[in-house]
């Protein structure tokens, strides 16, 4: 079975560590939706804060949130999509092995889901652009093969991993609309978030090959939650310099 939360609206740290806690502690399958409140930016793992901040729009004069991932990937404006993140065992519960199959498993999931909804949208067929984000630092600027594009080639769904032991963490954006930093490079599904959200929740569930169940945090996995916010997410170290505890 595959535990669905309750869709959370929250800042970014939140979310961050609500998805890092449920990697470390979730003892079965778990998916979840969220929307950012305020809109932020979050930036792959590996990615530099000072280069990526020089680049951002300001709004009101000011840079808007930012937030880093766990996972890898490019920096991405969290605004007007549906976020998903999919916490489970690989080879295990339809998971492949290799967390490099669960992109294609996932996307052609969504894209069938989408299909109906949505005219001419397509899987990238190979990587385009920046793959190590340094040029680009925008994740929907560069399109990864088995990401879902229009036909011209504006990024609509991207997803990244994190791996501990056999534990994977899958964070995936499908778009609703674009935004102030990505333009043209985003067009967006058009569909409501909670239309988009549907979609995504049967996608996993057909993917997976299971049902579904609603559930909530276990107190185990919100202490955890209330630790790690502590070490890591309320430290600007770890945005600005990615200094902390080791994910």
């Amino acid at each position: 079975m595959l535990r669905l939360l309750p869709c959370l609206q929250a800042d970014g740290p939140t979310q961050m560590v609500t998805d890092e806690a449920l990697l470390e502690a979730a003892l079965t399958p778990t998916l979840r939706l969220y929307r950012w409140l305020p809109a932020t930016v979050s930036l792959g793992y590996f990615q530099d804060f000072a280069t990526i901040s020089a680049q951002l729009p300001r709004i009101d004069g000011q840079l808007p949130p930012i937030v880093r991932r766990i996972t890898g990937g490019g920096a991405i404006w969290h605004e007007h999509e549906a976020t998903y993140s999919l916490v489970a065992t690989l080879g295990s519960d339809g998971i492949p092995e290799r967390v490099r199959d669960i992109y294609p498993l996932l996307h052609a999931a969504v894209l069938a889901g989408l299909s109906s909804r949505v005219a001419t949208l397509r899987r990238q067929q190979v990587a385009q652009g920046d793959r190590r984000y340094a040029e680009e630092p925008r994740c929907f600027a560069s399109p990864a093969a088995d990401d879902l594009v229009t036909a011209d080639g504006a990024k609509v769904l991207g997803s990244a991993a994190r791996v501990r032991g056999r534990q994977v963490l899958v964070h995936g954006s499908l778009k609703l609309a674009s935004n102030p930093w990505d333009g043209e490079h985003v067009v967006g599904c058009g569909l409501s978030f909670d239309q988009a959200a549907a979609v995504i929740i049967e996608a996993c569930r057909q993917a997976l090959g299971t049902t579904l169940g609603d559930g909530e945090l276990t107190p185990g996995e919100m202490a955890l939650r209330e630790r790690i916010h502590h070490a890591r997410y309320a430290d600007r170290k770890w945005v600005e310099q990615r200094l902390g505890p080791r994910p």
